[in-house]
């Protein structure tokens, strides 16, 4: 077992992230693949475009036909859509709109905001009408080519890609229904404690409902993951182990609580009864120290959160998110910090890397940060308040106003605002 000492908040990620692999690949249609990794690459099964068309509405000719001022017959109407590449006659022009194949010969489509018809400038002509323009257009002007953005057999997408709107489409235009990507990883959520009851069960005296369950859950799924809260575990040593051995069915095991020394802390007794080879047991950070991490025979990550509901939530950000997206086959899997100058004077106690709950505005040109509220691990108003989590390393204490510190983001939202810019 390791020893008591407490490891750094980047040893531990970096024992987890050297044990967290991605899982296998599994098939899943276009619509399903949004936020999942390819597993293998994509090539295209087809041209796009397919063939030569139109980028814009308006009309189709032959460059050496066009004089400035000069009608032009319109002989032919090509949709969009149309099946067909008519050939377009000597010294005329096709009506022709955005998409529609170019018709044979011609070499330029000249928009219909550049045209004089019966009906006046920029109005169509109609077949059997004629049309004058302003200019004579560059030969290729607003024509998209066969194949401009791919051809059939080249690779579009490479293995490690994440799935969001542009590759969707992207692939779906290459003749993909189905693409391989790599499974989500299945997380199993054990609470512990004689004094949890479940949401919808009636208060009692000394008693609490067990919102950590519900808050790592909704972790889980933000981090690409599917969630299964088990049921709520009494403070007994023979249950613990068979809640564990139970949720090791999944590719990764949450337990909330039970951690820590106390006389009815049983997980860790738990997970050496298991199999679960324990990696380490502390970690110099507040809040959320005695938070412990192993691995089960069968490769399976398994981390033992503390039971306070900000402690919980605070250690599942810092290292159970990144292990879940690599398992879910993400190479970038740690949010990025930002800089911030603080609004307000904050003290730590130096030996631990503080995480307080954080409020970020952006004023002047920098970001400015100020505390969410209580720092109380079990305060979790101030969590729900919070942009991010203002780290303070652990060789310093007290920091003045102005001081700059890094902010690890927890959502996305102060990146949005609320006029337009």
């Amino acid at each position: 077992m390791p020893g008591s000492a407490a490891i750094s908040v980047r040893e531990a990620q970096r024992r987890i992230m050297e044990r967290a692999r991605p899982l296998a690949a599994e098939r899943a249609a276009i619509p399903a693949a949004l936020g999942r990794v390819l597993a293998e690459p994509i090539e295209a099964e087809r041209d796009l475009p397919p063939w030569d068309n139109s980028a814009m509405d308006g009309y189709a000719v032959r460059v050496a036909d066009v004089a400035e001022g000069t009608p032009l017959p319109v002989a032919l109407d090509i949709p969009a859509g149309a099946r067909n590449r008519q050939a377009l006659p000597a010294g005329a022009a096709a009506r022709i709109m955005t998409g529609a194949p170019l018709p044979v010969e011609a070499d330029a489509v000249i928009p219909v905001e550049e045209s004089i018809g019966p009906g006046g400038e920029g109005v169509f002509a109609s077949p059997g009408e004629s049309v004058r323009f302003v200019a004579r257009p560059e030969r290729g002007a607003h024509v998209r080519n066969r194949a401009e953005d791919f051809r059939q057999g080249e690779r579009i997408l490479a293995a490690g890609v994440v799935c969001r709107g542009p590759q969707i489409a992207l692939a779906a235009s290459a003749g993909h229904a189905v693409v391989s990507v790599v499974r989500r990883p299945r997380v199993a959520i054990v609470s512990t404690g004689d004094e949890l009851v479940d949401i919808g069960e009636a208060a009692r005296p000394g008693r609490i409902v067990n919102g950590n369950a519900y808050g790592v859950a909704a972790q889980v799924a933000e981090a690409g993951g599917f969630p299964t809260v088990l049921p709520i575990v009494p403070d007994d040593p023979a249950a613990t182990l068979r809640a564990v051995e139970s949720a090791l069915t999944a590719d990764a095991v949450v337990t909330i609580g039970g951690i820590s020394a106390g006389a009815r802390d049983h997980v860790r007794d738990a997970l050496a009864g298991a199999g679960v080879e324990l990696v380490f047991w502390k970690v110099a950070l507040r809040p959320g120290g005695p938070m412990a991490f192993g691995v089960a025979s069968a490769g399976n990550c398994v981390f033992g959160l503390p039971g306070n509901p900000v402690s919980a939530l605070v250690t599942f950000e810092l290292f159970v998110r990144p292990a879940l997206l690599r398992m879910g086959g993400h190479e970038r899997c740690f949010r990025r910090t930002l800089p911030a100058r603080l609004g307000e004077p904050v003290r730590t106690l130096p030996g631990k890397t503080y995480y307080l709950r954080g409020r970020l505005t952006f004023d002047g040109g920098e970001w400015i940060a100020s505390l969410a509220g209580t720092q109380g691990s079990g305060v979790l108003s101030s969590l729900a308040r919070a942009d991010g989590l203002l780290i303070i390393p652990e060789e310093i204490g007290d920091l003045p106003v102005g001081a700059v510190v890094d902010v690890l983001p927890i959502h996305d939202q102060m990146l949005y605002q609320a006029e337009v810019s």
